[in-house]
């Protein structure tokens, strides 16, 4: 569903709306609720799968939540945040942007139910990040992976001579600048034109072994999209490792369950890199005014052995015309540069509790 949030052209209909928001004032005004731990909500299991009560979340964070639409949309507001949910949808809104669960939301009971590892390691660090587990330190060393390189080239847009190998290099060299003068140690997988590895396994080991060996507290793998003929898609998506048990979301859109029953290394970081995808994600989109796509899950190669919170950004589409003219332009890539050191330091004041 497109943007999963079809319901809210519908509440101009007399009648459909069930109760109304919190005004601003009022929740401005109102004495916010000391937040409940996680594992305290009750519990529903249904096909294998964990489900929390979105009303009982919303509750436990001090929130309030209520149908929009009964039984087909449902509102969280409260302590500054909107979450917008849809039934049988794996896509909510946060903050202005998607973000797309491992698991469809479920109706059970007349009550709106998401799975239990979706609010604990997707919505929660993003809403509570006390909550989501040990809030790491701000990060001090960094490592960014412009993607591909050498005999690999990437996506191409031959019209403007773009190759993505060249696209990610570049914008990785004016990050690390853009970093190193806020302080950050940064290390980058590559600072040349060359693959890591004979294969791709090889070469996305070889950069998770550089990640690792630098001690990374972050890592960024810069990439740009492309969907061949199609040049009418755009916009900016960022992807995280796939949380365990989880689907990806490649994996919902062919019918092909990639379901990885065993964690991986970088699992044991869900809510940080979710976290971080969101602030990025945010950064880009307000930075070059992109569609939203979304912040989505992947098993990634080369963010599955992290020993730090990853994500995978792709900031712009090749394959679309405008957007490749945009990017062939060195301002462009000095803007997403500006851009996800701007995401990175949104999540820093986030662990800190600094932000807004």
């Amino acid at each position: 569903m497109s943007r999963g949030l079809f319901c809210l052209t519908l509440l101009g209909l007399a009648g459909l709306v069930q109760s109304a928001s919190v005004s601003g004032a009022a929740e401005a005004s109102a004495p916010r609720v000391a937040p409940t731990r996680p594992g305290s909500l009750p519990v529903t299991r249904v096909a294998n799968v964990d489900y929390v009560g979105v009303a009982d979340i919303a509750r436990s964070l001090g929130m309030s939540g209520d149908w929009v639409v009964r039984d087909r949309a449902f509102r969280i507001t409260g302590n500054g945040e909107r979450i917008e949910l849809t039934v049988g949808s794996r896509e909510i809104e946060i903050g202005g942007r998607r973000l797309f669960l491992g698991q469809p939301l479920l109706l059970r009971n007349r009550e709106l139910h998401m799975a239990q590892v979706d609010y604990e390691r997707a919505l929660l660090p993003l809403l509570e990040p006390t909550l989501a587990g040990l809030v790491p330190a701000r990060p001090r060393v960094i490592v960014l992976d412009p993607g591909h390189g050498g005999e690999d080239p990437g996506m191409e847009n031959a019209s403007h001579s773009l190759k993505e190998k060249d696209l990610t290099l570049d914008v990785a060299l004016r990050l690390k600048r853009l970093l190193e003068a806020d302080g950050y140690r940064v290390v980058l997988t590559r600072t040349d034109d060359r693959q890591l590895g004979e294969t791709k396994t090889a070469d996305f080991r070889r950069r998770t072994e550089i990640a690792n060996t630098a001690g990374a507290e972050l890592f960024v793998s810069i990439h740009f999209n492309s969907l061949g003929s199609d040049t009418r898609t755009g916009g900016t998506e960022v992807f995280v490792f796939s949380r365990q048990g989880q689907r990806s979301d490649q994996s919902w859109n062919t019918g092909e369950d990639d379901t990885e029953p065993a964690a991986s290394a970088v699992n044991r970081h869900d809510p940080w890199s979710v976290l971080l995808g969101h602030r990025v994600l945010n950064s880009v989109i307000a930075k070059l005014g992109t569609d939203d796509r979304g912040l989505k899950t992947m098993h990634s190669a080369v963010l599955r052995g992290l020993n730090c919170p990853g994500i995978l950004v792709e900031s712009l589409f090749l394959s679309n015309p405008i957007e490749a003219a945009r990017v062939s332009r060195p301002d462009t890539r000095e803007f997403i540069a500006e851009a996800l050191r701007d995401g990175i330091r949104a999540y820093g004041a986030a662990l800190l509790g600094t932000e807004g």
